[in-house]
């Protein structure tokens, strides 16, 4: 495959030095100039509140969010709650569906803590978490490296007895990158009756998919899709969310509150859409900046335009590798991983940690970022890179 020739989204877009390679968005996501100064003149309502419209400044700034980022996620703007990130989302869900003793929740074995702990501290409601291996020698120490034979979706559904009510997953894994098929295991759990909830932040902004079978979907903004850290957004099906006990107050009733000071009354305490599970008022700046991001995205194609891109990038680099020795290996074992879909933005290497610290010295000291988890070394590519970027990533390997 030929290297993508040029970027998606413009460099210059953001405030990106000729000199420094950015290869992290898996940790931290680049804030555009467009969305920094949407921050910027949002922020001048701070500065003189009586100059702030109540709905053009801060009820439409919410709206705005959760309508794009529907258009982004390919989902209803009523069915999304603005969170603060991934763990706020995913603790809605755990503190707010109606548990019995001796419920069950799967969860596959290396989750990040964000989507292990709020499942964990359910023990105390008599609610057990059972950790699944998603292939064979993954609970190992340390564990096997995965292959395009893997079929995690499998291995979890294999797992669901009588009492499991929930299965809690990473979308696209933060170590090892493996991507799993919603669809697959959406459908999974919808014809076994149990509810599948998603971690989402390392694949939002990069990858497309379908939430059909979906009970929930939550991500943080920092990541894939270029916001500010602690804003994120909760995507959640209507008929699922009618199960949770609301954690809204006061901007969750039925009827937008009136700053005239006389509020409808109704029967229902809560709003029926996704403001059901908003705890509170957001962060309007981070909110603006985060809309303004997701935009820049949806109108240079949306999710499957960056996931058609960041594949052509990713199998360009292999290609590169596996004309040397010392990385054929892992360079194949990789690319049969990205030709079977199982991989998100994020290629993670498989090094020992000698050479994993070494390749981290020299990437620094070149203006390359990346960074390691649990022994790999994640290279992220998104839009903004492109063939060149791609050259200068393998020499800087082959150092």
């Amino acid at each position: 495959m030929p290297p993508v020739a040029t970027p998606l989204l413009s460099p210059d877009l953001f405030d990106l030095p000729p000199e420094v390679l950015w290869l992290s968005h898996c940790k931290d996501g680049l804030l555009p100039r467009a969305s920094a100064e949407a921050l910027r003149a949002l922020l001048g309502t701070e500065l003189r509140p009586w100059e702030l419209q109540w709905n053009e400044d801060f009820l439409d700034v919410q709206r705005a969010l959760r309508e794009v980022g529907a258009t982004l996620l390919g989902v209803d703007a009523r069915d999304i709650s603005l969170v603060t990130c991934t763990s706020s989302g995913l603790e809605a869900v755990a503190l707010g569906y109606p548990w019995q003793h001796g419920d069950e929740v799967l969860i596959p074995v290396g989750e990040f803590p964000s989507n292990r702990l709020p499942w964990l501290a359910l023990a105390s409601k008599g609610v057990s978490c059972t950790e699944v291996a998603l292939w064979d020698g993954h609970a190992a120490q340390p564990a096997a490296v995965p292959d395009a034979s893997i079929e995690p979706e499998q291995r979890l559904l294999a797992a669901i007895t009588p009492s499991t009510r929930v299965i809690a997953v990473s979308w696209v894994r933060y170590q090892d990158g493996i991507r799993l098929d919603l669809e697959k295991l959406g459908r999974g759990c919808r014809e076994r009756g149990v509810h599948l909830v998603v971690d989402g932040i390392q694949g939002a902004g990069t990858m497309a998919t379908s939430f059909d079978g979906v009970s929930a979907f939550a991500t943080g903004g920092h990541k894939g899709l270029l916001g500010l850290q602690g804003q994120g957004l909760l995507w959640t099906d209507h008929a699922f969310r009618q199960q949770l006990i609301p954690l809204g107050t006061w901007l969750s009733a039925p009827d937008h509150f009136s700053q005239g000071g006389t509020q409808t009354v109704s029967d229902a305490l809560w709003a029926d859409d996704g403001r059901r599970l908003e705890a509170g008022s957001p962060s309007i700046l981070s909110c603006a900046a985060l809309a303004s991001s997701i935009r820049l995205l949806v109108e240079s194609g949306g999710a499957a335009a960056l996931q058609s891109h960041i594949t052509g990038l990713q199998r360009a680099l292999l290609a590169a590798l596996a004309k040397h020795p010392a990385w054929a290996a892992e360079a194949r074992r990789l690319d049969a991983l990205v030709q079977a879909g199982r991989v998100g933005s994020t290629l993670s290497f498989a090094l020992p940690a000698e050479r994993c610290a070494e390749l981290l010295r020299n990437a620094e000291a070149r203006g390359i970022s990346t960074s390691t988890r649990e022994g790999y070394l994640r290279i992220a590519l998104h839009g903004w890179h492109a063939a060149g970027d791609i050259d200068r990533c393998v020499a800087w390997l082959l150092s």
